[in-house]
C-alpha cells in the first residue's frame, strides 16, 4: 500500500492560446538566446516528446531545464517521507469519522470500479480525502492513458534526458511545496471534494479522456474550457490554489533565470493558457511567446 501511495504520489506531482502548440518559444525583451516552454500530462506516454515538432532541437539548445520540481527528488527517503506525512489524515480525522456510513458506501463502489473487489473505503481510511480523490482522478485519467508507467512519467523523463545532456535541472518548487498545494486545505474541504468527485464519477471520467485527447492534440484552449466546466469538479479556489498562485511564483523565478541562460521549461499543460497562464504572464513580461512550428 505505501508503495503505490508514494507511485501515485510521484506520478501525480509535476494534478491546463491562440494555436493549438504543446511548446512556445520565448525571445525578446533583451534575451541572447530562446528559451522554451512545454507542457506536459502527468500522465501521457513519454513518446509525446518525440511526437512534438522542434522538441528535441529545443531541449538540445537549452543551458538549463526546470519543472514543477526535481523529480528525482521524490525518490529520496526525505521526500518520501514529506509526501506520506502530508497524505496521512490525522488519528481524528480518518475517513471513517468525516464521512457518512452511505457516503463510505458510495466511495466503496467506486473504488470498486476502478481498482478491483478488494478495494474499500476502509482500506484507505488512514489517508486524507485529497489523497483518496487523487488516487480517484488518476484512475479516471489511466482510461485514457491505460499504459502509464509510473516509473517513466513524461516530466521525470524529459529531467533525464537533460541531465544525461549535461544540463543542469532545477525546481521551482520543493515536494514540500506541492504536497502544502495538494493537502493543506481542511479535511472537511478535502472531503467535500472527494464526495463531489464520488458523485459526479461518470462525468469527471468523461472529462479525464475529453481533457487527454485535447492535450494529445495540442489544444491548450480546449483544456482550459474543460478545466473550468462545473462538472471537472475544479472551484475557483482550486485554480486559485494549484494555477494561479504557482504560476506567479513561478513567474518570478522565471524573471530571474531567463536574461541567464537558455532555459527549458517543462510544467503541467494547463499551467500554459489563459490570463492568468505562464504564456500571458511572459508576455506581460516584455517577452514574445510563439509557438514553435518545426
Amino acid at each position: 500500500m505505501k508503495k503505490l501511495l508514494l507511485s501515485i504520489l510521484v506520478a501525480s506531482i509535476g494534478t491546463f492560446v491562440s494555436n493549438a502548440q504543446l511548446l512556445w518559444e520565448v525571445t525578446g525583451n533583451g534575451l541572447s538566446k530562446p528559451s522554451y516552454l512545454f507542457g506536459t500530462h502527468h500522465i501521457a506516454p513519454v513518446s509525446v516528446m518525440d511526437s512534438v515538432p522542434g522538441f528535441a532541437s529545443a531541449l538540445a539548445s537549452a543551458d538549463k531545464v526546470y519543472g514543477e520540481m526535481v523529480m528525482s527528488e521524490a525518490q529520496t527517503p526525505k521526500s518520501q517521507q514529506v509526501m506520506l506525512t502530508y497524505a496521512m489524515a490525522p488519528q481524528d480525522s480518518t475517513l471513517t469519522s468525516v464521512l457518512s456510513a452511505a457516503q463510505l458506501d458510495s466511495l466503496d463502489k467506486v473504488l470498486k470500479h476502478y481498482m478491483g473487489p478488494m478495494a474499500s473505503a476502509s482500506q484507505m481510511a488512514t489517508l486524507k480525502p485529497g489523497m483518496v480523490n487523487m488516487v480517484l482522478a488518476l484512475a479516471q485519467s489511466q482510461a485514457a492513458f491505460p499504459n502509464f508507467d509510473p516509473t517513466k512519467q513524461l516530466d521525470g523523463e524529459i529531467q533525464k534526458r537533460g541531465a544525461a545532456a549535461g544540463k543542469e535541472i532545477g525546481g521551482f518548487e520543493t515536494i514540500e511545496d506541492q504536497c502544502k498545494a495538494m493537502f493543506g486545505t481542511s479535511i472537511l474541504t478535502q472531503a467535500d471534494e472527494l464526495m463531489d468527485m464520488v458523485r459526479n464519477d461518470e462525468k469527471a471520467s468523461g472529462i479525464a479522456i475529453k481533457l487527454a485527447k485535447a492535450y494529445l492534440s495540442g489544444d491548450l484552449n480546449a483544456m482550459l474550457a474543460i478545466m473550468e466546466e462545473p462538472e471537472s469538479g475544479n472551484s475557483g479556489e482550486w485554480s486559485e490554489r494549484m494555477l494561479n498562485k504557482r504560476n506567479a511564483n513561478w513567474m518570478r523565478i522565471i524573471a530571474g533565470l531567463l536574461p541567464t541562460a537558455s532555459v527549458f521549461i517543462a510544467v503541467g499543460a494547463g499551467h500554459l493558457p489563459g490570463d492568468k497562464g505562464l504564456i500571458s504572464l511572459l508576455r506581460k513580461e516584455g517577452y514574445t511567446v510563439k509557438p514553435v512550428e518545426k
